[in-house]
């Protein structure tokens, strides 16, 4: 059997500094940096930012081989959400989220981490079908 490379890891940062947190420019730059870091090739990087008014924005960062989300809540203690995705085993996502949380100034995080092929406390469960299914 092959080795299943990559994981997710979900987290929420808060305490950020507020004039990065609200700035689309800032907030790519960061994500960019994080896909870099999780073995995105130079060229092969699209992004995405929305920014809601008042305040807060939504954005994401895509590669073939890693991808950053992140959304804000700049009213709810200055905080964040953020999801990385990587499929390469030879990254750190650790210090990337620790690099994401530098950037945002963040004074409090935290994290689940899922690493792809391992034991882990979520489980797979088929879904029931349901009567009223068409298929």
């Amino acid at each position: 059997m092959s080795t299943i490379s990559g994981g997710r890891w979900v987290a929420e940062i808060y305490g950020c500094n507020l004039e990065v947190l609200e700035n689309p420019k800032l907030v790519e730059l960061a994500l960019r940096d994080a896909v870099f870091k999780l073995g995105a090739p130079p060229g092969s990087v699209q992004a995405t930012v929305y920014k809601f008014y008042p305040q807060g924005l939504s954005a994401a960062v895509l590669s073939p081989v890693a991808a950053v989300m992140m959304h804000t809540w700049p009213e709810d203690k200055a905080s964040a959400a953020l999801d990385l995705y990587f499929y390469k085993h030879d990254v750190d996502p650790e210090s990337v989220l620790r690099g994401l949380a530098r950037a945002f100034g963040a004074q409090e995080e935290s994290a689940f981490r899922f690493w792809r092929g391992n034991e882990h406390e979520i489980k797979r469960r088929a879904q029931a079908a349901h009567a009223s299914d068409p298929s």
